[in-house]
C-alpha cells in the first residue's frame, strides 16, 4: 500500500500483483508455487492418518498375571511396559512404532499395555485441570474389551478415534468393534473396571510418571521416547 499509494488493501493488492507479473521469473515462480501447494494437498497423505498393523500370525498375545494385555514374545529378551492415553497423539505414533517392532522381532520383544489417561476425572493429582476429557472412559472401555478377549481390536479403534480430537461416540465405537453401544456405555460406569484403571494410574504414579507416553523397562522409566541403546538391544 505504501509503494503504490493505495488507499485500501484490495486496490494495493491488484496494483502490486500487476507490477509483479510484469517479470517473467516472478510469474513462473508464483505459478509453480501454487501448483506445488495443490499437489501436496492432494497427493501427500496427512501424517496423522495411519492404521495399526495387525499382529503377525506368529506373534503371541495374552494377559499378564496382573491382568494387563501383552503382545510379542512368550519368552522376551526385552519387555516394555507402556503407559499411554488414547487422546495423546504421541502415544498413538509411538504405539504404532512399537507394534511394528513387535511384528519384526516377535521372539525378542514383548509390549505390555497400561492405561494412564491424562484425564482430570481419573488422574486429578497429575492433571488438576480439565484435560483429555473422556480418555479415562476410553480406557475403561478398553479394559472391558480386554476381559472379552478383544483388547487389541478395541485399542486400535480407540487410538483412531482419539486422534480426531472429538468426543468419542459409543455407537461409532460399537460399529467398529462388534460390541453394542449399551454394553460400552455400561463399561464406563462399572465400579470394578474403574478400580482396575485407578490401580494402573497408581502404578504409574509410583514410578513418578507425569506425562504420556511413558515406558518402564527393568524398573527404569523413560518418558516420551525410548533411548537408542534399548532399540539396539531389541534388534540384535
Amino acid at each position: 500500500m505504501r509503494r503504490f499509494g493505495a488507499g485500501s488493501f484490495i486496490p494495493g493488492f491488484f496494483k502490486g500483483a500487476k507490477q509483479l507479473f510484469q517479470y517473467r521469473c516472478a510469474t513462473i515462480s508464483i505459478i509453480l508455487l501454487i501448483v506445488g501447494f495443490i499437489l501436496l494437498r492432494f497427493l501427500l497423505s496427512p501424517y496423522w492418518l495411519y492404521s495399526f498393523p495387525s499382529p503377525g500370525t506368529d506373534v503371541s498375545h495374552g494377559i499378564t498375571k496382573e491382568g494387563h494385555p501383552w503382545i510379542g514374545a512368550d519368552n522376551p529378551t526385552v519387555t516394555i511396559h507402556e503407559y499411554a492415553d488414547y487422546q495423546c497423539f504421541q502415544c498413538g505414533k509411538m504405539h504404532l512404532f512399537l507394534r511394528q517392532l513387535v511384528n519384526e522381532y516377535p521372539d525378542t520383544l514383548r509390549l505390555v499395555h497400561h492405561h494412564y489417561p491424562m484425564d482430570h476425572e481419573f488422574n486429578a493429582l497429575i492433571v488438576p485441570e480439565p484435560f483429555h476429557i473422556g480418555s479415562g472412559k476410553m480406557a475403561m472401555i478398553a479394559i472391558y474389551a480386554g476381559a472379552k478377549g478383544k483388547f487389541w481390536e478395541m485399542n486400535d479403534a480407540l487410538y483412531s478415534l482419539g486422534r480426531e480430537k472429538q468426543p468419542f461416540n459409543t455407537r461409532t465405537l460399537a460399529a467398529m468393534t462388534g460390541f453394542s453401544p449399551g454394553e460400552l456405555t455400561a463399561a464406563t460406569k462399572h465400579p470394578q473396571i474403574r478400580e482396575f484403571l485407578l490401580a494402573d494410574i497408581r502404578s504409574g504414579m509410583r514410578y513418578g510418571i507425569t506425562g504420556t507416553p511413558s515406558y518402564v523397562i527393568d524398573e527404569q522409566v523413560y518418558q516420551g521416547s525410548l533411548p537408542p541403546e534399548i532399540l539396539k538391544s531389541i534388534m540384535q
